[in-house]
């Protein structure tokens, strides 16, 4: 059965992502939430947003236990996302949203300097001990870390999970040096394949929220809102490409078929983007 979320309701209709105050109803979703569309930059967001309390309780231990089985192939695809570091000077990255840590052991591998934060107690508490390293457990806002501290900040499928997701980005705007990047990966909601492919599995319509899903994605991204996203918080020189992090041999198809659009389509198709930029206005 269905248990209602906490809610947190907007005190205005201000988008969390571009700040314009034109939303547009696209679709009811269960529990008595509704996606709505930014008519600025495109963004689809869930209204009434459900409480930061709420979003935690959901990653306790078990919420890992999926990744762990897959620990073999997920560390492939951890080195294949590193394609996206080639060229930045190896100096201090932190991951915003680091789970048990997969990446950030990665990372320190290719010679940075990592530091982790994560909302999951869990998460936070696992990490810190088994790689020896500093994780904040909280927001990213709220760990403080000096002006211009961090040649990389990564976000691995984090921003579509957050109930303000401004307020990362402007926090990693001010934490990352001059020429440094960020690099933000979300799900694409304009990939038809992966649509197709679910309702082929399902028999039914992909739906995007459910208070009881597994991943509470509260923002939904394509290309043109990722982009508008990162130039309203000051990035620029931002590139788009896809994600790869398809795991098994169905989502590899569906992968695939995606890259075949992305070609035909000029941007993105696939099920997951990643987008890189640098701070507008800093050092090559």
């Amino acid at each position: 059965m269905t248990v209602a979320a906490p809610l947190s309701l907007p005190t205005s209709t201000r988008c969390a992502v571009c700040g314009a105050e034109d939303f547009t109803p696209v679709r009811d979703e269960p529990g008595g939430f509704t996606l709505c569309e930014c008519q600025r930059c495109g963004v689809w967001a869930v209204s009434p947003r459900p409480s930061i309390e709420h979003l935690r309780s959901f990653y306790d231990e078990d919420y890992y236990a999926p990744w762990r089985r897959e620990a073999v192939a997920r560390r492939r695809m951890w080195r294949r996302r590193l394609r996206f570091l080639r060229g930045v000077p190896r100096g201090r990255l932190v991951d915003i949203g680091c789970a048990e840590g997969a990446f950030l052991e990665v990372a320190r591998q290719v010679g940075f300097e990592v530091v982790g934060t994560e909302l999951s107690p869990h998460g936070a508490a696992s990490t810190a001990l088994r790689l020896g390293i500093p994780v904040h457990c909280g927001e990213l806002a709220s760990a403080q870390f000096a002006t211009g501290s961090f040649s990389v900040v990564t976000l691995w499928h984090v921003l579509e999970h957050m109930v303000r997701p401004e307020e990362t980005l402007a926090e990693a705007r001010r934490i990352l040096e001059p020429g440094g990047r960020l690099v933000v990966a979300v799900p694409n909601r304009r990939c038809p394949v992966f649509g197709a492919a679910y309702r082929v599995a399902r028999g039914e319509p992909l739906h995007l929220y459910h208070p009881d899903d597994r991943e509470q994605h509260l923002h939904h991204w394509e290309p043109r809102s990722l982009r508008a996203a990162l130039d309203h918080h000051g990035f620029e020189e931002v590139a788009v490409a896809p994600d790869p992090c398809a795991l098994g041999v169905a989502k590899g198809a569906v992968d695939l078929l995606g890259r075949l659009h992305t070609v035909m389509a000029r941007e993105p198709r696939t099920a997951a983007m990643v987008a890189v930029g640098r701070p507008r206005g800093g050092k090559p």
